[in-house]
Order: C-alpha cells, then sequence, then structure tokens
C-alpha cells in the first residue's frame, strides 16, 4: 500500500513538473503550442517523420501571424521569431545583445576542432573575427582561383571520360561534393586529393563521418544544438573518434612541411600560418573589408596571434563549412536550371558572351565578377534551398521587444526560421518557383516588405558567415565551367514539375532519393 501511495506521488510530482515547465512561455505572455509530455513540440522531428528545416518550416507557417511564439524541444523552451522588422533587430541594430550562438561554447580541451569561428562567443569571438576578415577580402580570393581550376580540369575530365564510355547518367550530388571536397582539400590544405576519381579517399571518408547517420550521432547532434550546456557538461566530443586526430595530424602536418622548406602557396592555409606566426596579413591592391563592422575595429586587435588550436579550428570549419553547403548549392542549381530552359539558356549566353569576348576558355576571377546572371541563379537557388534556413540566437541580458510589453528572459534560445520566411508567398510570388530575375535589381530578390530582413542565406549583421564571398566563387567557378561545356536533362521527366521531397535523417536539406542527370557535351 505504502509503495502505491509512493508511487502515486511521484507520478503527480513528474505531472506537475511536467506542466509547469511546458507553461513557460504562458507566464510570459508568449503565446505557445501546449507540448507532449516528454516530446514537448518535437515529437516529429525527434522521430525522423520530417525534416529538420521542414519541422521548423511548418512551424513558421503555423504561427506567422504572432511576431514571436514559444516552442518546446523535450523541456527546452525555444523562442520562435517571425516578425521581419524584428528579425533585423536582433541580427544588426541590437546585435550588442545577441552576439552569441546559443550552442556548444569553444573548448579546445576536448576537441580542438570546436575552437573556430562558428562556435566562439563574446570577446574571443570579436578578436578572431577581425584577424581572419582580411582572409576573405577580394584581393585573397583573386590569388586562389588558380587553384581552384586545377580540381575543376580533373572533374572535367572525369564526365568526359565516362560520356565517352556510354555512362552519361550522373548522381551529380555525390560528383559535386567529391569536387568541392577535392578543391577545399587544395585551397585550404594545399593537398592534392583527387576525390573525385577515388572517392575512397581518406580526405573524403573523414569529411562524410562528421555527417554519418547513427543514433549516437543523432543524439549528439540534438544535445549540440537544443541542450548545449548539457553536452558541455559531458564533454562530449561531436565526432566520430576517427575525425579530430585525422585533421589535427594534417594541419600540423601541413604546418611543419611549409615552414621546413620556406613554402608558399597563396592558399587559406598560408593566411592562417602568417596569421600565428606573425598576427596580421598584408593588405593587396584588390584588397577591401566590406565588412563595415570589421573596419571600425582597432589596430591591436588585428595584431594579435592565433593559437595552434584556432587555426585548426579554422582549418575544420572552412572544410565543413564548405564541402555540404557549396556542393549541395550547386547540385540544386543545376536542378532547377535542368527543368527551367528558359533560364538556362540565358545564362548559358551570358557565360559564352564573357568568356568568347575575352578570346579565351579560362574563367578569371573578372570574369566571374561579370556573370551578374550567375549570382541572380545563385541567390536564388539559396532562397528556396535555404542551406542555413534556421538561425539562432540568444541574449546576453533581458531585451523588450519594442513596441510591446514582452520582455524575452536573458539566455533565451532564439529561433529565425528562414527557410520559412523565404517560402512565403506573403514576401514572394509565386515562392516555389525558380526565378532568378527576381534578384536582377534587388539584393533580397524584391521581398514585398518594406522593412525588416526575410533573406539571408549566409545570415546577417555582424556575425553574417565569413566565407561567404569566397563560397559565391567557388560556386560560380563550378556552374560557369560545368554550364559551358555541358548539357544537363532530367533523367526523371516526372521531376519536372515536382519538388524535391528531402530526407528527414539528415539536419541539412538532402533529397529523399538520387537526382539523376543526362549529361552530354554541347557542340
Amino acid at each position: 500500500m505504502n509503495l502505491i501511495l509512493i508511487a502515486g506521488f511521484v507520478v503527480l510530482i513528474i505531472y506537475l513538473l511536467s506542466k509547469y515547465f511546458l507553461t513557460y512561455w504562458t507566464r510570459l505572455n508568449i503565446p505557445q503550442f501546449d507540448g507532449q509530455f516528454f516530446f514537448g513540440n518535437g515529437k516529429k522531428l525527434f522521430t525522423k517523420q520530417v525534416s529538420f528545416l521542414e519541422f521548423f518550416e511548418d512551424v513558421y507557417k503555423k504561427t506567422k501571424n504572432h511576431r514571436v511564439f514559444g516552442i518546446y524541444m523535450l523541456y527546452k523552451p525555444i523562442l520562435i521569431i517571425n516578425d521581419p522588422k524584428l528579425v533585423q533587430d536582433i541580427l544588426i541594430r541590437d546585435f550588442s545583445t545577441f552576439h552569441d550562438r546559443p550552442m556548444v561554447a569553444e573548448s579546445a580541451e576536448y576537441c580542438p576542432l570546436m575552437a573556430n569561428l562558428f562556435n566562439m562567443e563574446g570577446k574571443k569571438w570579436r578578436e578572431l573575427r577581425v584577424r581572419i576578415s582580411p582572409a576573405f577580402t577580394a584581393g585573397k580570393l583573386r590569388n586562389m582561383i588558380p587553384i581552384q581550376k586545377t580540381s575543376t580540369e580533373v572533374l572535367l575530365k572525369f564526365i568526359r571520360k565516362n560520356i565517352k564510355n556510354g555512362e552519361n547518367v550522373f548522381d551529380f550530388k555525390d560528383t559535386l561534393a567529391r569536387y568541392i571536397l577535392s578543391t577545399i582539400s587544395s585551397v585550404g590544405f594545399g593537398i592534392d586529393n583527387d576525390c573525385i576519381n577515388e572517392p575512397d579517399n581518406m580526405f573524403r571518408k573523414i569529411s562524410l563521418m562528421v555527417f554519418e547517420l547513427s543514433m549516437s550521432n543523432g543524439i549528439k547532434n540534438f544535445l549540440m544544438f537544443f541542450l548545449p550546456d548539457l553536452f558541455t557538461f559531458l564533454k562530449l566530443n561531436p565526432f566520430t573518434p576517427e575525425v579530430s586526430p585525422y585533421i589535427v595530424s594534417m594541419v600540423e602536418q601541413t604546418i611543419a612541411h611549409r615552414e621546413k622548406n620556406n613554402y608558399q602557396r597563396n592558399d587559406f592555409m598560408d593566411l592562417l600560418i602568417r596569421l600565428r606566426n606573425v598576427g596580421y596579413l598584408p593588405a593587396d591592391k584588390d584588397d577591401e573589408v566590406e565588412d563595415e563592422w570589421t573596419r571600425k575595429q582597432t589596430d591591436v586587435d588585428r595584431m594579435k596571434k592565433i593559437s595552434m588550436d584556432e587555426v585548426i579550428g579554422q582549418s575544420f570549419v572552412f572544410t565543413i563549412g564548405g564541402f555540404e553547403t557549396i556542393s549541395s548549392c550547386m547540385h540544386f542549381c543545376l536542378f532547377e536550371l535542368s527543368r527551367n530552359s528558359q533560364a538556362k539558356q540565358k545564362l548559358q549566353q551570358e557565360i559564352d558572351q564573357i568568356l568568347d569576348s575575352q578570346k579565351s576558355d579560362e574563367i578569371t576571377y573578372d570574369a566571374l565578377l561579370d556573370m551578374k546572371y550567375l549570382d541572380c541563379c545563385i541567390s536564388e537557388t539559396l532562397r528556396k534551398y535555404p542551406l542555413g534556413g534556421l538561425l539562432n540566437r540568444v541574449n546576453s541580458k533581458d531585451y523588450k521587444i519594442p513596441d510591446s510589453n514582452v520582455t524575452i528572459p536573458k539566455g533565451t534560445s532564439i529561433f529565425i526560421p528562414f527557410f520559412g520566411l523565404q517560402r512565403d508567398p506573403q514576401y514572394y510570388d509565386e515562392p516555389m518557383k525558380f526565378i532568378p530575375e527576381r534578384f536582377e535589381r534587388s539584393v533580397n530578390g524584391n521581398a514585398k516588405i518594406d522593412e525588416g530582413v526575410v533573406y539571408a542565406p549566409f545570415g546577417d549583421g555582424p556575425r553574417h558567415c565569413i566565407g561567404m564571398r569566397m563560397a559565391r566563387i567557388q560556386m560560380k567557378f563550378g556552374l560557369a565551367t560545368l554550364l559551358r561545356n555541358f548539357k544537363f536533362e532530367l533523367q526523371d521527366k516526372f521531376m519536372m514539375n515536382e519538388e524535391i521531397k528531402f530526407n528527414p535523417k539528415f539536419m541539412v536539406l538532402t533529397p529523399m532519393k538520387p537526382i539523376l542527370m543526362n549529361i552530354s557535351e554541347r557542340k
């Protein structure tokens, strides 16, 4: 009898605590969904019924009439920001309050790969951002074009060899991923890894391990994203055991070889080595830091040397930040062009005209800058398929929402659902149509909005993606080369009018099934 009473009392306490935790937003006078026991509002996400970004797109669609809306991941309160003006305030005007992400803080002690700009907070982030920004100026990017050209030539030979052998149907997502890995390996580390012809290349295997599907990785990804304090307390390593030692060893060996032989290559690793040894990067004639916030920082900030852990961390995030995002954007762009003949023809005419006018097939940095319609196609691809389609921030102090009586408590996890905003017919006419012309005279794709932010594929404000220009140059170089040389057609004609279904097992946008393309030489 006593055991029954005790059990009943425990159940009652659990019920009351659950009820209390799942009414957090109501007590703050913020609208919310009623949460389920244990799951909160995330059951579909946890049970892999829907992909990560589509889950938050659905939340956005159901709550878009509210400026802010509260949900729960397990018992973790998450505040969804739907109002474009408030998004702008958080990312730009009030950045000093929202400068960090509610994720795992950098800790090289138990994982050296985490000592990167993406994870850093506060002063550490500011200091490293200022020192690394000059690595992404126009002059530095121009110097990297010849390096990318080498891996692009390998890709062309690979495609032509397969076409000649009658194997002209490609799963181009995999092909492009291998191409970008080869490019990043060369530009980032100065190592010629032929991931295109060698799919079992160790560099590719290690990169794939970062996105490896397993129960343990899924749990760690969830904790890292939604319960970072617990993740840090447990001192978990977010990656499989082979990843960290391989990256650390590769970076250390590369640096040792270059310093011993006084070898320079005009790549990203050269710039990191100089930042470690000298503490600043010399300006080239084309250099101009576009980031106004960075330009305001002092020379003292710029002259501080970076540590070996920071070199390793930046090398890692350079690889992973580019590998999936750049190849996926190129893949989705080719998919949309393959079912939009007018846009594809217009783009190929632009590429042909620019290269023919210089009487050379060599794709230079200046030629890429002249390809304005290619820019539009990439921007439209990133609108429809924003690979960073969910932005998160945390406030460093209590924040009163302008024109309201609502105050967001310090330390709140804030999510901005750009995947929903960028596909919302309220802001974009026919949002599921691929219309590159949206961006011909507008940086936000002619979004129907007087003020605020609804388009931010690389983030916005001082904490926008530092590698944005490098990523776009790599995309433009690869796409321009492919469209100059080949025709692309969808193997599955059913997909000409159907939207891609995404695999719920991945956090990034990944098609449920391969998108096969017929590729042939242009005459």
